[in-house]
């Protein structure tokens, strides 16, 4: 036990007044002898006895009503472990407020969100007037920087609103350590206020502050449920104008109960392309297709969503994609064109194709084009391979055609740089082609699935037969994707992700004395996919806080124009940062873009592209720490003085003064003089003076 005001025990001396008092009025008896009043003389003795009695209670009680009001007076307390070394010094206090997505669920006192601030203007109740208060969201605003005083904290805290913005609790520590440290004079206490999420609730990674008091406030929603879209993607890696494109989205269901008939729409520019229903079971998702026509040229925009209450965040996914309208392709041949090559792209006029011959090449023009094929080349000079490599570096697609004859000495050192292992010699043997990777994006929507889903060819199928090809040897390390196996288990066409491009190799000429894949019906859908997929491929979305750079054409750029990001029927407008990384051209949003929507990448007032921008998922798992687990948490950390306050006690302000300040006593050493007193008074009353 400790004492606010010590001084005050020098009271205890007036202790001396009641004896002193007490030692005068006792009364002093004189004997008396009479003769046969043997008797009276007994009873006498015995009163005598009694009254001394009770006039020794009456001190002990008046001894110990005066001590008790003394002691009282001197503010006895039971010091805290987080009681400040000096109680007269000036405190600063940072209260983290928890405002990201999962504090928009409903509690016992109504929203998370507005239970923590009503929790925040009782916290600083708690403390003096001069002392210091720091709020601090996960927006991490510049406003929040700096302590200020308990009204201006409460204006703060009024515009304190729900926020995409979610962060680790060692982020949130390591900021308010950083504050507070710059205040060496004050006693340091730091509160959290949230549902503590175990996506971010990372105690283990606390770096903490011995000096600092750490309070932590767990708020808990009434039902730890939610119904929301995890993901969206296309089947097919490109989409194409009147093609049936299929749109998988995958929704999570975090919820106790099995749901049943949950409504699904898809709107693409305004209109509604798919509808469908979903029933999920509990803590489960499941996988929806929507099937539908892209029928309308230009920006493709529009959205998934479901409903759910009352986490609203994640029931829309935005979406934003172009569709393949017209590719460039660029072959490279030795001697003559290619008339199986001319046939399938020279009169699509879905495709821009170029021939030229190996010795009149324009390198430059390279970045121009999202296909090269280099057919049947049988030198590769060191500036045509280095321009190669760096094409397929910047995300290029380079389909290589192995000649009758090759440079060993060139092809070795090519593939070498490409990350292909060197071809063994020709195999003249007559083969057949035995296996095809239909899971390949290369032959998605080639082949129809059974009634089970599973793409199946038939065990007599009539496939492509060679009889000229270059053996590939396969290891494990190698990153060779075989798309065509020959029965012998050799590639006859290959992929190989080089950079951020993509190789093709065919190891038999494309010729028909030496293959009948010029001819077969596999021809037009392989050569075909694999232009489609040259086609530079932008994200279907971005998340807002990511802060992941938005790829451009470098021949977009011009000196005089800016970019700019539009929300779409809005009024907010961003210009990204623009940065040149290894011949890209990149747009950094940096955190500028916080409303989930579709949005208009322009160059001066020409639109470019359409981005769609989503809320992160990471809030949507509503899986929350409980009081006993965020104990055992902080006691494996470095932290020794820490309080994990009750959100449901009547009186927040006193449990924190408590824990802070210790437990007064000086109450109960006044109760403890009244009760003295009192019965002072009814042992008089009832043994009046004899």
């Amino acid at each position: 036990m400790a004492f606010v005001s010590p001084l005050f025990l020098y009271g205890l001396f007036a202790l001396a007044i009641p004896i002193l008092i007490h030692l005068i009025n006792f009364r002093r008896y004189k004997k008396i002898w009479f003769t046969n009043v043997r008797f009276l003389a007994e009873i006498k003795q015995e009163r005598q006895r009694r009254s001394q009695l009770k006039q020794w209670i009456l001190l002990a009680m008046r001894l110990l009503a005066i001590a008790s009001l003394v002691i009282a007076f001197a503010q006895p307390y039971i010091p805290s472990p987080l009681q400040p070394v000096n109680q007269q010094q000036q405190q600063g206090i940072s209260i983290f407020v928890d405002n990201s997505f999962s504090m928009d669920a409903v509690g016992s006192e109504g929203k998370l969100i507005e239970t923590a601030k009503a929790k925040a203007r009782e916290i600083v109740e708690a403390y003096k007037s001069s002392d210091r208060f720091q709020l601090l969201t996960n927006d991490f605003e510049g406003a929040h920087q700096h302590l200020v005083s308990r009204d201006e904290f409460l204006k703060l805290l009024e515009e304190v609103r729900i926020s995409p913005a979610s962060r680790k609790i060692s982020e949130v520590v390591a900021r308010q350590q950083d504050l507070l440290a710059t205040s060496p004079n004050r006693s340091r206490n730091i509160f959290l206020i949230s549902d503590f999420q175990e996506v971010t609730s990372d105690f283990t990674n606390l770096n903490p502050d011995t000096s600092s008091s750490f309070f932590i406030l767990p708020l808990a929603a009434n039902r730890a449920s939610n119904l929301y879209i995890d993901t969206a993607y296309f089947e097919s890696a490109v989409q194409q104008p009147d093609q049936l494109s299929h749109l998988r989205v995958r929704i999570r269901n975090t919820g106790p109960d099995r749901l049943e008939k949950i409504p699904v729409k898809l709107m693409i520019n305004n209109r509604q392309k798919a509808l469908a229903s979903a029933g999920i079971d509990p803590g489960s998702e499941t996988e929806l297709i929507l099937p539908f026509t892209n029928d309308q040229n230009g920006i493709q925009s529009g959205y998934v969503e479901l409903p759910d209450y009352p986490i609203v965040y994640d029931d829309r996914c935005y979406l934003s994609y172009p569709l393949v309208t017209r590719v460039s392709i660029l072959c490279i041949n030795q001697e003559d064109e290619n008339p199986y090559l001319n046939a399938l792209f020279g009169s699509d006029s879905a495709f821009h194709f170029v021939n030229a011959g190996i010795n009149r090449l324009n390198y430059s023009s390279f970045g121009g084009y999202s296909l090269i094929i280099l057919n049947q080349v049988h030198r590769i000079s060191s500036g045509l391979a280095q321009e190669l490599i760096r094409f397929t570096i910047n995300g290029g697609s380079l389909l290589v055609i192995l000649p009758v004859k090759v440079d060993e000495a060139d092809y070795k050192r090519f593939f070498h740089a490409l990350g292909i292992p060197e071809p063994k010699d020709a195999d003249t043997s007559l083969l057949r082609v035995s296996q095809i990777r239909v899971e390949s994006q290369v032959y998605t929507d080639v082949f129809e699935p059974n009634a089970s889903g599973r793409i199946e060819l038939p065990a007599n199928a009539d496939l492509p037969v060679v009889n000229l090809h270059y053996p590939l040897p396969l290891t494990t390390a190698s990153r060779i994707e075989p798309l065509l196996l020959l029965q012998n288990s050799d590639v006859l066409l290959a992929r190989v992700p080089h950079g951020k491009g993509e190789v093709y190799l065919l190891t038999s000429p494309l010729e028909l004395g030496y293959s009948s894949l010029p001819g077969h019906l596999l021809f037009v859908p392989t050569f075909y996919k694999i232009a489609l997929l040259s086609q530079p491929r932008s994200d279907l979305y971005y998340f807002t806080t990511a802060n992941k750079p938005v790829e451009v054409p470098a021949d977009t750029f011009q000196h005089d124009l800016v970019f700019r990001i539009v929300k779409q029927d809005s009024e907010l407008e961003i210009i990204p940062e623009l940065r040149f990384v290894d011949g890209k051209m990149l747009l950094y949003p940096h955190d500028q873009i916080r409303e989930a929507g579709l949005y208009t990448l322009y160059l001066g007032e020409k639109p470019l592209t359409g981005l769609a921008f989503n809320f992160p998922r990471d809030e949507s798992e509503l899986k929350c720490l409980d009081p006993e687990a965020i104990r055992e948490c902080l006691e494996r950390t470095q932290i020794r003085s820490f309080v994990l306050l009750q959100a449901d006690h009547p009186s927040l302000t006193k449990e924190i003064r408590e824990a802070g300040q210790g437990k007064p006593l000086w109450k109960l050493f006044i109760l403890i003089a009244l009760f003295l007193l009192a019965l002072e008074i009814v042992i008089i009353r009832l043994f009046p003076k004899q």
